[in-house]
């Protein structure tokens, strides 16, 4: 197994320092760290990190990242991609075609093992699968499911159902994430100028692949893509200390 760590998001002002928000410290981890720790269960045979070459000039993010995983792969982005599929095609020379590949995102929190949700792709032998939460918010991307929970359409922006997804990716075979990531480019697909990862799981279906779909709760998933949502995140974290 191979996990590509997506970490091209917006900075945000911290004490008048640009930082990336995967650097802010929570319970005395950062959160690149924490997100780490997440995956470690799995036992991945290599970890990648898309990184900004700006935050490694700034920040020496791939010290930081060495001293957390020595043998990690880092790919550097070396200015604005047009989406996510283009951010990980950047390291298509270090994806291994037969192996299992998981794409997350750095800044969304999920509380339920990762193993958990492992076994249950694998177990359902899905040739890829999806994560979601309730939601109906513009923002996220959309799974529709057919009577036997099998995903069956995936929109971006565009709330289909309540099936918001978390940007955690799973692919069978690395081979069926980037043949379906260069079609999305091929058709030249864009939505508000940029093509997502969601958009390759529609490929997938187009192929008759089985595109597996697992359930968490809302109170399992912090998104922390903005200030605002890592400080709704922090005050939760307070709240359940003060209340033990």
């Amino acid at each position: 197994m191979q996990i590509i760590f997506l970490m091209g998001g917006q900075n945000f002002e911290k004490n008048r320092e640009d930082y990336p928000l995967y650097l802010t410290e929570i319970n005395e981890k950062l959160i690149i760290e924490k997100q780490i720790d997440y995956c470690k269960g799995l036992h991945p045979r290599k970890f990648l990190f898309c990184v900004k070459n700006e935050d490694i000039k700034n920040f020496q993010v791939d010290s930081v990242i060495k001293q957390l995983v020595p043998d990690s792969d880092i790919i550097i982005i070396n200015g604005p991609t047009k989406g996510a599929i283009c951010t990980a095609l950047l390291g298509i020379d270090y994806i291994d075609n037969d192996e299992e590949l998981i794409l997350l995102a750095v800044d969304d929190f999920i509380e339920v093992s990762s193993e958990n949700i492992m076994n249950f792709f694998r177990n359902d032998k899905s040739d890829a699968g999806v994560i979601s939460f309730d939601s109906v918010h513009p923002r996220y991307s959309f799974a529709k499911l057919d009577s036997n929970g099998r995903v069956i359409e995936v929109s971006e922006k565009k709330p289909i159902s309540k099936n918001a997804l978390v940007s955690f990716y799973y692919f069978k075979k690395g081979s069926d994430f980037v043949e379906s990531a260069k079609n999305v480019i091929r058709k030249d697909n864009l939505i508000n100028g940029s093509f997502y990862l969601s958009q390759t799981f529609n490929e997938m279906i187009l192929k008759h692949k089985k595109v597996s779909h697992y359930k968490i709760t809302n109170e399992k998933f912090h998104p922390l893509k903005t200030e605002m949502q890592l400080a709704q995140y922090l005050t939760e974290l307070m709240d359940i200390k003060e209340s033990k």
